[in-house]
């Protein structure tokens, strides 16, 4: 018996447009049993197990998609047969899709009519949140009215409080309504995709494989047909848990697959590979970086002469042309290759999804799960309160799996509760990353100007000196230890009339407790017991000459 397996390579691809096909040429019944999607690409394979007679049989494996790359197709099997021959036929054939095109058009209008209920929301929405806006303004504005504010206490807590409480229902709702929207929109976007794939619907063009086999006497075979279609994608998508309390962060890493081919992948062995095939497999080289004197063509003066200067240059001489013609003949950099280059994956890794799947050919995502991994964490806090009165949770995690991390968007839940949607980098096995995990109040940061003031200085160069004295307060709400690092700044002088000096923190070097970063940025590793707080001093000068405007002070 012999087998066929990998036969593919010695045997060569015939193309044929509308060709006829042989007498004995039989359709067989195939489906796709595996699929590897790349980031641009997928890569099909089709099976069939035919019952063969003895002699010539050409198997016509039917419906391919339109797209195929004729010049990607492979032919692999088993049984006692030899493969004599394989062709792509593309054939046109009439097609009625005015039915199709009615059910999107009547789905593309659910889905307009969804958006625009809930643009609608969003604009009651916001015009609440301007009246809620324009009613605390009079309430607290006495200037021009007689009426006098109420000083009870108890009814301006009241009134706090409700204000507070119609504010959060507006932004909720607002929120949902935007999502709602942008939800709606996807799908519309969706709808209209799936519609310009339609086409015109008077043709349509059908791709078939022919494999041409010949055997001895009738037989099993097992034949197995892998081509490339342009268009499938996948992208990593990831769900981060944490739980405050634990030394563990799990993350649940996804893909979403979509396709919109014209074959249905039903309960197929999918991976998915980090090989970016559009990048080329082929290192560029670099040319000869050359560079020279400029030098100014040569202007020519009308004058009854002319026609002599317009004359042909004399020919040059023997090392002269050599020098040209070697000149000539180097090759103008390819610069868009150095930067494809630098793009490219070292080595693929190949995510196989366990089990069956089934993607369907309409261009929806499909969410399938790649691995759920259990990684070390170590969880802190950072805040920077100049710019935002929030301490924010943190996880330092190492990717201590085999699986690689592709950047994609992460949905981050801590303990049990959704906080955010955040992003993740390229992480390598082995690995360290940061996840944000969103604010945490009971950590509860402040930055206060505790006293500003300007001195003149100099005897005769009359100079201005501003000295600003800031209080940075970080207190612990929670009833375990924390570790806070806090992050603040000095101004950077683009002058050399204008001199900044700090004054505190006093710092002479690194130390755990103070670093001095980038940019002259201060930051403090704190660890606070469980109550507990500190104040942290931030003060400096800025010293410059009198009457000279200052841009970038606060």
């Amino acid at each position: 018996m012999r087998d066929m397996r990998f036969f593919t390579a010695l045997v060569p691809l015939t193309l044929a447009l509308s060709g006829a096909v042989a007498q004995s040429a039989a359709p067989v019944a195939s489906s796709v049993v595996k699929v590897t999607v790349f980031s641009d690409r997928a890569l099909v394979t089709r099976r069939a197990r035919p019952r063969v007679a003895a002699g010539e049989t050409t198997l016509v494996f039917a419906d391919l998609p339109a797209s195929t790359d004729a010049a990607s197709l492979q032919v692999s099997g088993e049984g006692a047969f030899t493969l004599r021959d394989v062709r792509i036929v593309t054939r046109q054939l009439a097609r009625d899709v005015s039915s199709e095109l009615k059910a999107l058009e009547d789905e593309r209008r659910g889905f307009e009519e969804a958006l625009a209920l809930q643009n609608d929301r969003a604009r009651e929405a916001e015009a609440e949140r301007l009246f809620l806006s324009e009613m605390a303004k009079r309430l607290t504005s006495s200037a021009g009215s007689s009426e006098t504010l109420p000083l009870d206490p108890a009814a301006w807590a009241k009134m706090l409080d409700f204000h507070r409480g119609r504010n959060e229902a507006v932004n909720a709702a607002l929120r949902g309504a935007r999502k709602a929207a942008q939800a709606a929109q996807a799908e519309i976007d969706r709808v209209n995709r799936e519609i310009r794939a339609l086409g015109p619907g008077s043709r349509l063009s059908v791709v078939e494989a022919e494999v041409v086999i010949e055997a001895k006497a009738a037989t099993d075979a097992r034949i197995d047909v892998s081509y490339i279609v342009p268009g499938p994608t996948w992208r990593p998508d990831y769900v981060i848990r944490a739980a405050s309390d634990g030394s563990r962060l799990s993350v649940h890493y996804r893909a979403t697959v979509r396709q919109n081919t014209g074959e249905s992948w039903k309960d197929a062995a999918l991976s998915l590979s980090t090989a970016r095939p559009q990048v080329g497999g082929s290192m560029p080289s670099l040319a000869p970086w050359r560079i020279d004197v400029y030098r100014p063509a040569p202007a020519y003066k009308e004058s009854a002469k002319s026609s002599r200067a317009m004359a042909p240059a004399p020919a040059p001489s023997a090392a002269g042309a050599a020098d040209y013609l070697s000149e000539a003949s180097e090759p103008a950099p390819e610069m868009e290759y150095a930067e494809s280059s630098a793009q490219a994956g070292a080595t693929a890794v190949l995510f196989s999804i366990p089990g069956a799947t089934t993607v369907e050919s309409d261009n929806r995502e499909r969410t399938v799960t790649v691995a759920v991994l259990e990684l070390p964490v170590a969880y802190s806090y950072a805040a920077v309160p100049k710019l935002s009165p929030y301490a924010y949770f943190r996880a330092e995690a190492v990717n201590d799996s085999d699986f690689p991390f592709i950047a994609g968007a992460t949905h981050v839940y801590v303990d049990g509760a959704y906080v955010a949607d955040s992003a993740m980098g390229q992480v390598a096995p082995g690995g360290s990353f940061s996840a944000d995990l969103g604010i945490d109040e009971s950590v509860s940061v402040g930055r206060a100007l505790k006293r500003k003031f300007d001195e003149t200085t100099g005897l005769v160069a009359k100079k201005s000196k501003t000295t600003w004295e800031y209080l940075i307060t970080v207190k612990n709400g929670k009833r375990r230890a924390v570790a806070v690092t806090v992050y603040d700044q000095l101004p950077i002088s683009s002058n050399e009339l204008i001199a900044v000096r700090p004054i505190e923190p006093a710092y002479s070097k690194d130390t755990e407790a103070l670093r001095k970063g980038d940019y002259e940025t201060f930051v403090w590793s704190l660890s606070l017991a469980p109550g507990d707080s500190k104040v942290l001093p931030l003060s400096f000068s800025v010293e410059y000459p009198k009457g000279t405007p200052i841009i970038g002070l606060e």
